[in-house]
């Protein structure tokens, strides 16, 4: 393992759009820290695999604990976790609610708060205040 290789987190990294940035970044030598409540070990040893319920903030922080201690650094932040219930909002229960807030709401809070992307943006020399809208084209052309 180098140590110029990049280190990314991935929340989210079990199956879907957070398993495709997994291999994405993996294709770009990074070396990944992939979390999920039901991720596998991996057999690639440039990918640590931290199971658990990212919304939990013991979890977000045993992630980069880990994270730190197997690559020696934290360089992205890829905040891929969230769960959607496909039902009308008035047949929401409460603990489908709170399974919201937790997954979409509390997990980007917990995890970002230890990521330091402001401390990163402010010493980045060439990044000047963007924002990116990850919406799925929602916001196209509006």
């Amino acid at each position: 393992m180098s140590a110029s290789q990049k280190v990314v987190v991935v929340t989210g990294a079990s199956q879907g759009i957070g398993a495709e940035v997994v291999k994405a970044f993996r294709k770009l030598d990074y070396r990944v820290v992939a979390t999920s409540r039901t991720i596998k070990p991996s057999d690639d040893p440039n990918i640590l695999t931290v199971a658990g319920d990212i919304g939990d903030p013991a979890t977000a922080q045993r992630v980069i604990n880990e994270g730190v201690a197997r690559f020696g650094r934290i360089d992205t932040l890829v905040n891929n976790a969230g769960i959607y219930i496909g039902k009308p909002f008035t047949e929401n229960t409460a603990e489908d609610f709170a399974a919201v807030m937790n997954v979409n709401v509390a997990s980007f809070f917990h995890i970002t708060q230890l990521a330091s992307a402001v401390e990163f943006l402010d010493s980045a020399a060439f990044i000047t205040g963007e924002i990116l809208h990850v919406d799925g084209g929602q916001s196209a052309g509006r």
